[in-house]
């Protein structure tokens, strides 16, 4: 568990989940300064894929720029909604999620995917997102 402090007059104790669901609410929210401040400025992650957005994505400007490539790309229709997360206790969630978008030439993406997420001191780590149909990804990002 991780205890915040927001201002002076109140404090919140939240579950390694309750971080992980503010990271998905914060990209829902395309609140880009709300996700940035849930990871570590050296936080990873890795798109495990062999397409154009796959690799490894180092530091929170580096997230920040893939998130933002990939909402281009997508003219703003990526959806990521989570299905349900399982924790250790220990810092990692894992989260099914549900991963939807569209294309400007009508390409479509509508699958699941599982995304490893490692957290320290309440914020992001690292970031291990597995594709479910690698070659139907690649062909969406291409």
């Amino acid at each position: 568990m991780t205890t915040i402090s927001t201002g002076t007059a109140s404090t919140a104790t939240l579950t390694d989940t309750d971080v992980v669901r503010a990271v998905f609410q914060a990209f829902a929210d395309a609140d880009l300064a709300a996700l940035g401040d849930l990871l570590h400025a050296d936080a990873t992650w890795h798109h495990r894929n062999e397409d154009r957005l796959g690799g490894v994505h180092r530091g929170s400007d580096a997230i920040m720029a893939y998130l933002a490539r990939s909402a281009e790309l997508t003219a703003g229709t990526l959806r990521a909604v989570p299905q349900s997360f399982m924790a250790d206790g220990q810092g990692r969630v894992c989260v099914l999620v549900r991963l939807s978008a569209t294309r400007a030439d009508g390409r479509a993406m509508d699958g699941p995917q599982l995304v490893l997420v490692t957290l320290d001191g309440g914020r992001v780590r690292s970031i291990n997102q597995f594709v479910g149909d690698p070659a139907a990804v690649a062909a969406f990002w291409a």
